[in-house]
């Protein structure tokens, strides 16, 4: 998917969840696809991750809750990959369980809303929140996620910043070595000096 695909898709998206009553629906997404709706990244992705909802509470707050897609959300899904022949995964909650582990500090405040149609709103995680979930899944998987992370051009702030994120994620002593031989790889080994 590039990024005029995958908007034609959400638009899509939209226009099902319509049909199917189903109004003021509210994504976070994450990956691929935020890289490139943002701009940040013109890499094509394979599909759409979806982190979470946004869903209001009764005082009107919008709460983050785990993105799990009821039996109205599959169907708009499945009419959107019958119509452009995409998988059936086309767009998934793989990473929603990123919410039991933890997000970076002022996620939220972060995210960029985009509106898709009269039934979608699509809240793409921020630059900066991807650099912090890049360099997490670089150090287990390098390749796209290494690149990714290169091509966000990170500031030595912000790789800190996500370094010590990552840290809280998984502590073991195999995983700090990892993350450290990429901050050495990305010239930024001083970093490791001030890591706790």
């Amino acid at each position: 998917m590039d990024t005029q695909q995958i908007e034609d898709y959400l638009n899509a998206l939209s226009e099902q969840l319509d049909l199917q009553g189903q109004r003021d629906v509210e994504l976070v997404v994450v990956g691929g696809a935020a890289l490139n709706m943002l701009g940040l990244s013109q890499r094509t992705t394979r599909d759409i991750d979806t982190m979470a909802f946004l869903v209001s509470s009764p005082a009107g707050e919008k709460n983050l809750v785990k993105a799990s897609f009821d039996d109205k959300f599959k169907k708009a899904a499945a009419s959107v990959a019958k119509d452009y022949d995409l998988p059936e995964y086309w767009i998934n909650s793989g990473p929603a369980g990123q919410l039991d582990t933890g997000l970076p500090d002022g996620f939220e405040e972060r995210l960029v809303p985009v509106r898709y149609g009269k039934s979608l709103t699509v809240f793409y995680c921020s630059r900066l929140d991807l650099i912090h979930f890049k360099l997490y899944a670089a150090v287990d998987v390098r390749g796209r996620h290494f690149d990714d992370l290169k091509a966000l051009k990170p500031k030595p702030d912000e790789l800190e910043s996500a370094a010590r994120w990552c840290l809280s994620q998984d502590v073991s002593a195999p995983f700090r070595e990892l993350l450290k031989s990429i901050l050495e790889e990305m010239g930024y080994g001083d970093i490791n000096g001030r890591l706790p």
